[in-house]
């Protein structure tokens, strides 16, 4: 995470992520996303994943084909595995405007690694 991410959440409530974005070698951003958890005022980052990468590819003034979309949450140090660190690409739809219908796919911590490479 290099900074913070102010977006609006559901019925405009003040929400914030972690964000990194990679310029890679190919020319392609990639951003990843971080949940914060309770420094986070409002929506979680998965809740409106479309509206979050939107905004996100918008200030980039990246294209869509060129914007690669990470979902991260972190280790929260639990003993229960669905509270530990994971990392998901999250696909979109594009409608010449805004993504929607967000499809998400678990990666390892060495893939997105390898993708900030690329």
């Amino acid at each position: 995470m290099d900074s913070y991410f102010d977006y609006p959440g559901h019925w405009d409530s003040p929400s914030k992520c972690g964000l990194r974005l990679v310029k890679r070698k190919d020319g392609k951003t990639l951003a990843i996303a971080t949940e914060i958890y309770r420094q986070n005022p409002g929506s979680p980052v998965t809740e409106v994943v479309a509206l979050l990468a939107t905004r996100i590819l918008k200030i980039t003034g990246e294209s869509p084909g060129n914007f690669i979309f990470i979902e991260h949450t972190p280790d929260l140090g639990s003993k229960l595995s669905f509270y530990g660190e994971t990392f998901d690409r999250v696909e979109f739809d594009w409608n010449g405007e805004n993504f929607s219908n967000p499809v998400w796919t678990r990666l390892t911590k060495e893939w997105v690694d390898s993708l900030m490479e690329e």
